[in-house]
């Protein structure tokens, strides 16, 4: 399978109809219940004025098909490193799973981390055990599992990293 052209967005710079697009995103309850609502990580992104946190609009085929949130630094995870960039809430909306979207954001991210992060070495992130599809995809997309499990928020988790571009 061919992987989809996409692009990826900053929240800040989407013009209202594509911030619209991404409020009307669906997404499962399966989704939710890992990454929370698309309108929460809104609210993250539009917290405060900080450039820790970024909320990318993934476009595909010209449309708006998912959207996720990275932080580094002051607004990443406790486990996370010091120099990585940490994906958190990604969601592919249900009309465009399966269509390899979400592994080639995956493939994109480091590029992305590279040209607007350039002192984040690496992306990482926590994946819920039960979540197959998200670790199936984050292994597709190069991630490598740290062998780690601890409990989370609604079961066990393991942590899954790789490097930027920029240090590939």
């Amino acid at each position: 399978m061919q992987s989809p052209s996409l692009a990826l967005a900053r929240w800040q710079d989407l013009s209202p109809s594509d911030q619209a697009s991404v409020r009307e995103l669906s997404v499962t309850a399966q989704q939710i219940e890992y990454a929370g609502t698309i309108e929460r990580a809104i609210e993250n992104c539009e917290a405060d004025g900080e450039d820790d946190i970024a909320g990318l609009a993934i476009r595909g085929d010209g449309q708006i098909v998912g959207f996720l949130v990275l932080k580094r630094r002051s607004r990443a995870p406790d486990w996370a490193s010091p120099a990585a960039a940490t994906i958190s809430a990604m969601r592919i909306d249900q009309v465009h799973q399966g269509k390899g979207i979400g592994s080639a954001a995956l493939q994109a991210l480091p590029q992305w981390v590279s040209e607007n992060w350039p002192e984040s070495s690496s992306l990482t992130l926590s994946v819920d055990e039960d979540n197959k599809a998200g670790i199936r995809a984050y292994g597709k997309a190069g991630f490598q599992d740290h062998g780690v499990r601890v409990e989370g928020r609604i079961g066990w988790v393991r942590y899954m990293s790789k490097q930027a571009a920029s240090t590939q």
